[in-house]
Parts: C-alpha cells; sequence; structure tokens
C-alpha cells in the first residue's frame, strides 16, 4: 500500500461490512484525483472458498449499494472541496457523505480522530495537485 494513500485506509463503521470496502474506495479515488493518484485493481491472488450462506441476505446486506450509489457518484463528482489540504478535504468529504445519509455521524467522528492521530504520528499528507 502507498505511502501516500494511507490515509484512506479507513473504513466506515456505521454501514455493514459487506459495504465498507466499497464505499471506502469510492470515498478514497474522490481524494486520490486530487492528488494525482489513482486505485488499482487486479485479480484475486487466492482461492476463495465460500462458506454456505443465503444470497437473499448479502443482498439485503448490500442493499445501499444499490440504492445510494449512483447518488453517490453524482455527488463525488460534483464536489467542489474548499480545503487546500488533503486532509481537510478528507473531513469535507466526510461531513458530504454525513449530510447524504451514507454514513452515521460516528463515521464523522471517526475521520476526524483519524486525520488528528495521522497528523500525530507524523503523517505527511501528500501535496495536492496545483488546479484541483
Amino acid at each position: 500500500h502507498a505511502y501516500d494513500a494511507l490515509w484512506g485506509l479507513l473504513l466506515p463503521c456505521t454501514v455493514h461490512g459487506r459495504v465498507t470496502d466499497i464505499w471506502r474506495a469510492y470515498f478514497t479515488q474522490r481524494l486520490l484525483w486530487d492528488v494525482g493518484l489513482r486505485i488499482g485493481f487486479a485479480t484475486p491472488w487466492v482461492n476463495h472458498m465460500r462458506n454456505v450462506h443465503t444470497y437473499l441476505a448479502d443482498f439485503n446486506s448490500e442493499l445501499a449499494l444499490y440504492q445510494q450509489s449512483g447518488a453517490l457518484v453524482d455527488a463525488l463528482l460534483a464536489w467542489r472541496p474548499t480545503s487546500p489540504s488533503l486532509a481537510g478535504r478528507l473531513e469535507e468529504l466526510y461531513v458530504l457523505m454525513y449530510e447524504m445519509n451514507i454514513v452515521g455521524l460516528e463515521d464523522l467522528q471517526l475521520a476526524q480522530a483519524w486525520i488528528g492521530d495521522l497528523i500525530d504520528l507524523g503523517y505527511r499528507f501528500p501535496p495536492l495537485v496545483k488546479g484541483k
């Protein structure tokens, strides 16, 4: 995992576990554009042996993805952050996601604590690309 994208590892905790990593990828990719980076995908490196489970339960757990993804993508594409720093934009984005009811208040607070912890540990957020 790239050092310049470490800040993007935060997983929302107020959404179902089957959704959390997908929402994180949407949020993180939007902010990665601002620092000139992208998310990469690859084929699996392991064989997944599925346990017995109910596909309907999976669908119900992922319902937010089917109901909110379109509005989320539209919002992320239209979003014009005001902060001159990536840390500030990360917080701004979590505010937007909270206001859109994508994540809960606890996630906004978690993101604020995450940013504070990274700063306290001396993490250097990557600079924004000029014009972004």
